[in-house]
């Protein structure tokens, strides 16, 4: 463990944050709320909020005017010095990420990107490539991964001496903005079985008419040590609780069941804080929760589906083939009639509002 980034010299002292934001984002309805909390709502995290960028300042503006406590900058560089780590939290800028990332990952400032982390390997890899060179942690992180059902499916996996397969659900709308919680949820539970040798994703295939709202099904093909095994994600919607996974055992052990509640007080607690926490513990030690390998595989298993049903009409796609393949942004060429209804589809940034902020990056 690296030497700690945040001492904390008294018991009210908070972990200062900085956030890359806009339309789309968790920071101004669910995030803020928790590390700034208004009104009837309560501190759940030992973080405060900062300072605030966006793409367009207006949205700035909106987000200083909810959380009295944070300071608008005209350019992100300017929180550096000032924070304890970054959150990068807009979706719509996706394309722009490594560029965002890099003068905080050079200035040792601990970056937390929010799903779904790239639109690229390639740039996937430069994000972690950058980290890895300037000894700065980098995290990126769907929230049922830090749900208490995810360490039971990992003990149980643990002592399973074959997987024989899986069938998952996920709750959500557009696969684009919520479809990949089910997908990192799948990760999570396999994590230390694929750094044991099994449970590798190589290839994926999506069956559905319409990637933009709920139905349809992903199949993921994974390595195991004698072949493959094979996995299903259903993407529906109104399923009970917001998630589900059944991973197949071997008939003298059983199966292994994990599930995300549907309370909403239950799924915030069980999901929404936790995540928050397993954040704010980077930003206080500068310890990744995870390797640049399992950031990658994360990528690897949002991008196949997309590849599947984008360039091959739902075909199988294998890992190999997504190398030079980049999704597009949140942009007008994705939409289709009205769809997706995400606030992350409903204000779009122009190509030359994106050039401009990668230009004075640079």
């Amino acid at each position: 463990m690296s030497k700690r980034r945040f001492v904390r010299k008294s018991d009210r002292d908070l972990v200062r944050v900085g956030v890359i934001t806009g339309n789309g984002g968790h920071t101004l309805n669910i995030w803020g709320e928790k590390t700034n909390p208004t009104g009837d709502f309560m501190r759940t995290t030992g973080m405060i909020l900062t300072h605030v960028w966006s793409v367009r300042p207006d949205f700035a503006t909106v987000v200083t005017d909810k959380f009295r406590e944070t300071v608008a900058v005209k350019d992100p560089r300017d929180m550096i010095g000032e924070i304890d780590g970054v959150v990068i939290d807009d979706i719509t800028a996706i394309s722009i990420y490594p560029t965002l990332a890099r003068p905080f990952l050079e200035a040792g400032i601990p970056i937390f990107v929010n799903r779904p982390f790239a639109t690229s390997l390639a740039k996937g890899r430069e994000m972690i490539d950058t980290a890895t060179q300037c000894g700065t942690a980098i995290y990126t992180m769907s929230s049922w991964e830090a749900s208490e059902s995810i360490g039971d499916l990992r003990l149980k996996l643990s002592n399973m001496s074959d997987i024989k397969g899986y069938v998952a659900h996920n709750s959500a709308s557009d696969y684009y903005t919520h479809g990949l919680h089910g997908v990192w949820y799948i990760h999570a539970a396999l994590r230390e079985e694929i750094a044991k040798g099994r449970g590798r994703v190589v290839g994926a295939s999506y069956h559905t008419d319409d990637w933009r709202v709920p139905g349809g099904m992903i199949v993921y093909k994974h390595e195991a040590p004698n072949g493959f095994f094979y996995g299903s994600l259903h993407q529906a919607s109104g399923a009970d609780g917001g998630g589900y996974m059944r991973v197949l055992g071997p008939s003298d052990f059983g199966d292994a069941e994990g599930r995300i509640p549907a309370g909403a007080l239950h799924f915030q607690y069980n999901t929404w804080n936790s995540a928050q926490l397993v954040v704010q513990e980077m930003f206080e030690t500068g310890d990744a929760p995870e390797t640049a390998d399992d950031l990658m595989e994360k990528l690897v298993m949002f991008l196949l589906p997309f590849y599947s049903v984008l360039d091959k009409d739902g075909a199988m796609a294998n890992r190999e083939e997504l190398e030079g393949w980049e999704l597009p942004r949140p942009s007008e060429q994705l939409m289709k009639d009205g769809h997706p209804t995400d606030s992350a589809f409903q204000v779009l940034y122009s190509d030359a509002e994106l050039d401009d902020i990668a230009n004075m990056l640079a």
